[in-house]
């Protein structure tokens, strides 16, 4: 394969993969918009967002959920859909978290003047925790573990990951997009020449006809003048 060539397969290797960072980000961007849409909906109305999704920031969890997890819960409708060993999201009412969510294990469930209570703990702790869970307490399920991808939304954030993750691929594919203008440009030039070129040719056939008649005119001539003599 000759230098134009290796250039060549470069150049369509960045501009698909170009185009497979551009596509990855409008999916995540589209699924983003979805969550903050149906959060901000369910919010409005006073109820449980159906999807949430956390980055887990203690090891509490550990080594089921590690720090950096993210995990997506989902809405819990009733109580028939827990069990003992679900992991839940939830807000604790007698741990100070400030304000923040805790996602547990249930260990226990009970019931109490037609109540149904959930005892949590932490897989990495070594106690239970304090106080009990209701429903009401329950943000959502905990349905799929992302690994450290929560790192990954660290650094996206921060100034050098936007640079290569989002500005990067994005001048890669303003970049391959204006060659392609500048090709066509020059193609479609080169369409618009064909015509001059074919006028310039006509004009030059039409020279040489020209030419060629002055001679053949000039032969007879010096022919007739040799008979004459």
């Amino acid at each position: 394969m000759n230098k134009m060539g290796y250039k060549e397969v470069l150049s369509k290797t960045m501009s698909i993969l170009s185009y497979i960072c551009l596509i990855a980000l409008f999916l995540i961007a589209t699924f983003l918009l979805y969550f903050i849409v149906s959060n901000q909906i369910a919010k409005t109305k006073g109820e449980k967002p159906a999807i949430s999704i956390y980055t887990i920031v203690s090891p509490s969890m550990e080594p089921t959920i590690m720090v950096y997890d993210v995990i997506i819960d989902t809405k819990v409708k009733s109580d028939a859909e827990l069990k003992i060993g679900d992991i839940i999201t939830f807000y604790s009412n007698t741990i100070d978290t400030g304000g923040y969510t805790v996602t547990h294990r249930i260990v226990d469930i009970y019931k109490n003047n037609g109540v149904i209570y959930y005892t949590t703990k932490g897989d990495n702790n070594m106690d239970k925790d304090a106080g009990l869970i209701t429903i009401d307490n329950v943000v959502g399920k905990c349905k799929f573990i992302i690994p450290s991808i929560g790192k990954m939304q660290i650094f996206i954030t921060s100034r050098a990951g936007w640079i290569l993750i989002i500005l990067i691929p994005a001048l890669g594919i303003i970049l391959m997009d204006i060659k392609k203008l500048i090709k066509i440009f020059r193609i479609k030039e080169q369409i618009e020449e064909i015509p001059q070129i074919k006028e310039v040719e006509l004009i030059r056939e039409k020279e040489e006809n020209k030419k060629l008649r002055a001679v053949v005119e000039e032969a007879n001539r010096m022919n007739k003048g040799k008979k004459n003599e």
